[in-house]
């Protein structure tokens, strides 16, 4: 029998470097996963499941309510189509990010091209005008979107 080795892929963030399973999955925002919980301790409730489980998501809920930059669904869904790379091709901006990317940028919610490179060091090829349009953008969309 022949002894298969799967290829070990040494993962950094820093460096968009990631294994395989991780290539084509959308990473969610802290803002989305708190929706998505609400919406199931919600489905829960109506139909009379388990009281520990629905604990176990209000606990999760708490969490995300501490750390989430965006409270309104709306505002949630116009964060994540701020980085859509099709909506940038629409106005001609040649910025395009990851799904870690977008994810810590959003949960992040960094005001400054500098504070965004230093905390996600894969942005340090990015222009620096280009994203902080889309920083201030976002920060536009936390003041005026919750």
């Amino acid at each position: 029998m022949m002894n298969r080795r799967k290829e070990v892929v040494e993962e950094d963030a820093s460096k968009n470097l990631f294994s395989p399973e991780f290539t084509n999955v959308q990473c969610l925002l802290i803002s989305e996963v708190r929706v998505l919980l609400q919406a199931k301790k919600e489905n829960i409730k109506k139909e009379g499941g388990q009281k520990n489980v629905a604990e176990i998501i209000q606990k999760t809920i708490d969490y995300c309510d501490k750390f989430s930059k965006f409270q309104n669904k709306n505002t949630v869904k116009e964060v994540r189509q701020l980085f859509d790379p099709r909506d940038d091709e629409e106005r001609r901006v040649d910025l395009h990010f990851n799904q870690f990317e977008v994810a810590q940028l959003a949960n992040l919610c960094c005001e400054t091209t500098e504070e965004a490179k230093i905390l996600i060091p894969s942005l340090a090829e990015k222009d620096d005008d280009q994203l902080q349009n889309k920083l201030t953008e976002m920060q536009n969309l936390k003041k005026y979107g919750n």
